[in-house]
């Protein structure tokens, strides 16, 4: 009997330690519980909700969460504060094959983007009563992002601690935000845990009660349950404040991209044909002040948007460098035009300053039209390069156009210009073609303009009349001509 006693002890034991071991499984650790549901499906959650729960383990600080969002949003984020800088934050997007989630611990020490702190680790837990474990579900417009994680010893970090036990807080401050995305998924599939984010789409804060969601030892910790709606499916409002998010969009990118191609595709190439077709020198010079103008305003707009990315605060990628070349070397034509137009109102001959602004300036224009698609593809928006190279094609052909265009009528008005005032060969004046009608051997009367002019001696000085003085190559007049005919005899030079 002692035997068959002893066993049926030791199974009833073991029966009763798997109730047990059971019961706590399927109970769950406290918790403090926001939630969000958008009530209009027009501003991008598609009625959906954001949803965050936390656990704290007192005995280990380690920190249990769940957090769900709509997949349509390329990033979620929850942080610990009032505001982002010294903000600990939990970050979580897609993973690289796109059903998988990752999740990474940041610190932000400004309104900037948030850096990946790698002195906190992290691990995502798997369970069978736990909502949509770490996984991104693509149900058309009820499509989430869900996450199961433990983030160990995370209770404080660089410029901040998280208050538990008796100095926790019931109503500690907390900030979430959601990146921006569309309905068809997540914009934003990386296993990096530095990876790039775009700013936040929409933001707000809400409060969490603390000591409501602590557990004293870690047999009673983990990541928070359901705790609501039927047979507990769902999370519900439990230990915290409800807040509403505010709409946030960053147009800064898009208005500097948006003046740099504008600038560089549309007034500096107008500016050159302002000099090359018209030969307004005025009208070049106040397009171009405007062009540079423009620029440097999306020069210094770009610098502040730098500082608020980690993939382009150091200012070392090929687009940043070469914005800033650009930016001297249009500085550089400035000068290189004024100086070269003040020396040649003096001198009326070429500079040497002349011919570097002449070269230079198609230059600038061909890298700064090259930068735009680097800079498409470096903002992570490489599918504007397809139709920002069909305008460029388009705008070159127009600007070709113009200019051939312009070259074709100014030869034929030429043309017809020379024909009607020298006959066939195209003289400009009679005198100089057999045609013309007064010709009386290889020379002829002056112009009618000229008048009669008055004899001169031998010896006497004749000045210059004023078709003479613009010619080069004279040569004395032919035997024969007398001052009678309107020449003088001394020193007047004819063109020979």
């Amino acid at each position: 009997m002692l035997p068959f006693t002893f066993n049926t002890i030791l199974l009833f034991a073991l029966y009763l330690l798997g109730l047990s071991t059971a019961a706590d499984t399927t109970t769950s650790p406290p918790a403090s519980v926001f939630t969000y549901t958008s009530s209009d499906g027009g501003d991008g959650y598609g009625n959906q909700s954001f949803v965050f729960a936390l656990n704290v383990d007192q005995s280990t600080s380690d920190l249990y969460i769940h957090m769900s969002a709509p997949a349509g949003n390329s990033w979620m984020g929850v942080g610990f504060g009032s505001e982002m800088q010294n903000s600990f934050m939990f970050i979580a997007y897609a993973s690289n094959n796109g059903t998988g989630v990752t999740l990474s611990p940041r610190v932000a020490t400004g309104h900037s983007e948030p850096s990946y702190d790698k002195d906190v680790s992290c691990d995502l837990i798997w369970a069978n009563d736990l909502l949509n474990g770490n996984e991104v579900t693509n149900g058309g417009g009820a499509s989430t992002m869900n996450l199961n994680a433990v983030c160990y010893n995370a209770t404080k970090w660089a410029n901040g601690a998280l208050n538990i036990g008796d100095n926790a807080s019931k109503t500690q401050a907390m900030i979430f935000a959601v990146g921006p995305g569309d309905s068809h998924g997540p914009n934003l599939r990386s296993d990096d845990l530095s990876a790039g984010l775009e700013r936040h789409d929409a933001y707000g804060s809400f409060t969490l009660d603390i000591p409501h969601a602590t557990s004293k030892d870690s047999a009673t910790a983990g990541v928070p349950r359901p705790n609501g709606g039927t047979n507990n499916s769902t999370y519900t409002l439990s230990g915290a404040s409800a807040s509403q998010p505010k709409a946030d969009h960053d147009p800064a990118p898009a208005i500097h991209g948006f003046i740099m191609c504008l600038s560089f595709l549309i007034i500096f190439p107008l500016g050159a044909l302002l000099l090359r077709v018209l030969q307004r020198v005025i009208l070049h010079a106040i397009v171009q002040a405007v062009g540079l103008f423009l620029v440097c305003c999306a020069t210094a707009g770009g610098i502040v948007i730098s500082t608020q990315y980690n993939r382009s605060k150091n200012f070392a990628s090929a687009h940043q460098i070469i914005g800033i070349l650009l930016l001297l070397a249009l500085l550089s034509q400035l000068g290189l035009g004024i100086l070269h137009h003040r020396i040649f109102k003096k001198t009326q001959s070429p500079t040497l300053l002349g011919k570097i602004h002449l070269y230079l300036g198609p230059t600038i224009l061909l890298f700064g039209i090259i930068n735009a698609p680097i800079g498409f593809v470096f903002a992570g928006n490489p599918h504007l390069c397809l139709p920002y190279a069909i305008l460029l094609l388009l705008i070159i052909i127009v600007y070709l156009s113009i200019r051939f265009g312009a070259r074709i009528c100014c030869r034929g008005r030429r043309k017809q210009q020379n024909g009607a005032a020298g006959g066939a060969d195209g003289y400009q004046y009679p005198q100089f073609g057999p045609s013309g009608g007064q010709s009386q051997g290889p020379y002829s009367q002056p112009p009618p303009a000229y008048g009669r002019q008055p004899s001169y001696g031998p010896g006497d000085d004749v000045p210059l009349r004023p078709y003479e003085s613009q010619h080069s190559g004279l040569a004395a007049p032919p035997a024969g001509v007398s001052a009678a005919d309107g020449v003088g005899t001394g020193s007047v030079l004819y063109l020979a």
